[in-house]
């Protein structure tokens, strides 16, 4: 793949050297690999989060190239950040911004303690005030507290309404790649106002059996 750089992953930083550089107010795009001829099947995952209400990201199809390679057809994506977050989570006309955090594909949801050092391998925070203390609490009350905190708590700290939802889109696309997956692909996102997680979805390569192959 080394030799082929047209056809790796690409994240873009349109504001890495020129400050505030933005394209639709999208300041980081990120080029999908292709695990189908084309990446038809991630483009309608996409469609279909957002026609269930949940949180999802533009994309769009492009002739991809570097330097004098051949031109390649890829799927683009905007990455989830600070604009994305209070986007989609109308956060416009407030002051704050949510808390975002990525699950690394190496790490799990295991409570680890309230030392920050202990998850800056299993997970990544991608938008808000810099702090992991809402995402350690919750992973706390997920994997500590009784089955009678549990009930009592879960619809307070956790969309649940949106989780169902999310639980549902993701078997109706058969991707398997998801939260469960090899990949743990997902985010979790704070309000900053109720502090009530919600499970975001990421990476739909492998929707509808779009597998390498495929």
């Amino acid at each position: 793949m080394a030799d082929n750089p047209e056809a790796l992953p690409w994240l873009i930083r349109l504001d890495k050297f020129i400050d505030d550089q933005q394209h639709e107010g999208i300041t980081e795009l990120v080029v999908r690999s292709n695990n189908s001829q084309t990446a038809l099947n991630e483009a309608v995952a996409l469609e279909l989060l957002t026609e269930a209400g949940l949180a999802s990201q533009e994309a769009t199809a492009v002739r991809f190239t570097f330097n004098d390679s051949s031109a390649k057809l890829r799927l683009v994506i905007e990455n989830p950040n600070d604009e994305w977050v209070a986007t989609q989570f109308d956060e416009e006309s407030s002051d704050a911004v949510g808390q975002l955090y990525k699950a690394e594909s190496t790490g799990d949801w295991s409570y680890r303690g309230d030392d920050p050092a202990e998850y800056e391998e299993v997970w990544d925070q991608e938008a808000g005030e810099d702090d992991l203390a809402p995402l350690t609490d919750f992973l706390q009350f997920v994997n500590d507290s009784t089955d009678e905190e549990f009930a009592a708590e879960l619809a307070t700290r956790l969309d649940v309404e949106a989780f169902a939802r999310y639980l549902a889109v993701e078997d109706l696309m058969g991707n398997f790649d998801d939260i469960e997956g090899p990949g743990n692909n997902s985010y979790l996102y704070f309000d900053p106002d109720t502090g009530q997680a919600t499970v975001v979805a990421w990476d739909h390569n492998l929707a509808f059996s779009g597998g390498v192959g495929a």
